[in-house]
């Protein structure tokens, strides 16, 4: 089980090398950080896409996701299968057999939790948040934007931003932020830069709608586990092992039957 630990460790937990850019627990990208620049958008639901480029600005990494929040609630769903991946071209089909293809994250700061739900495995991995991690998102912290510029971004006219976030223990990020004027203000793009690579989340088809309640509780009736190894050696071997027992060998092809040999004539060339 020791290569599959190492592929999901790398899918789920660090998905892009740089993660840390964001903050982010749970999911690429999603971070206190990143949730402090929706101002007061405090419900909607959207379509996201996190990308990971590198210093030519060529992509390593884009994930499709769908992504939603009320307050300080967070739902993130990625179908891993949908995942372009240069860094580890073979990591998605790797967890694929495992049925861990399909993961939502519910990042709850007011239970200090993040849940790894696999609807395939009818499984949840309840993880602690660290107390640092939610007060993170639970505090507000000082944002000084400045104005650098209008672009037209996602097919929004937009305000660029320069964001410096400051936390309580006086850490400082920055990013850069287009605001969509006609959305309410909306981040509908969010870079940040670290090193050589660069980090970012386009936002598309953002609708101002309380998503239900239910969206951030692990669905009812699913076994839950307190880390993503002992799932990864539960339900994910057990899927893996019914799924190829279900699946019917292939037959062995018949060889064709032998046609009698016939004598060959030369074509008949012309006068």
């Amino acid at each position: 089980m020791t290569a599959w630990r190492v592929v999901i460790a790398f899918l789920l937990v660090s998905t892009a090398p740089v993660l840390a850019q964001f903050d982010g627990p749970g999911s690429p990208g999603v971070s206190a950080s990143l949730i402090r620049l929706f101002g007061t958008n405090f419900a909607f639901t959207a379509q996201a896409e996190y990308q990971l480029l590198a210093k030519d600005n060529k992509e390593l990494i884009g994930i499709p996701m769908n992504f939603a929040r009320s307050g300080n609630r967070l739902r993130v769903e990625i179908d891993l299968t949908r995942m372009r991946n240069r860094v580890r071209p073979d990591a998605a089909a790797q967890v694929k057999p495992l049925g861990m293809d399909q993961v939502v994250s519910i990042i709850r700061p007011d239970l200090r939790a993040t849940y790894q739900v696999f609807p395939k495995l009818h499984s949840v991995a309840k993880m602690p948040m660290p107390p640092s991690e939610s007060e993170a998102f639970l505090k507000p912290a000082k944002m000084e934007r400045t104005p650098v510029g209008k672009e037209k971004m996602e097919g929004y006219a937009c305000v660029k931003y320069r964001v410096v976030a400051t936390d309580e223990q006086s850490k400082r990020r920055e990013v850069t932020v287009w605001n969509a004027t006609e959305l309410r203000d909306f981040p509908v793009c969010v870079a940040t830069r670290e090193g050589q690579e660069t980090a970012v989340i386009r936002f598309r088809k953002v609708q101002f709608v309380p998503p239900e309640a239910a969206k951030f509780e692990p669905p009812a009736g699913f076994a839950e586990y307190a880390d993503i190894e002992t799932l990864v050696n539960g339900p994910a071997a057990k899927y893996m092992l019914s799924n190829k027992a279900a699946t019917p060998a292939p037959k062995k092809s018949t060889p064709p039957a032998t046609k009698p040999k016939t004598s060959s004539t030369s074509p008949t060339k012309k006068k």
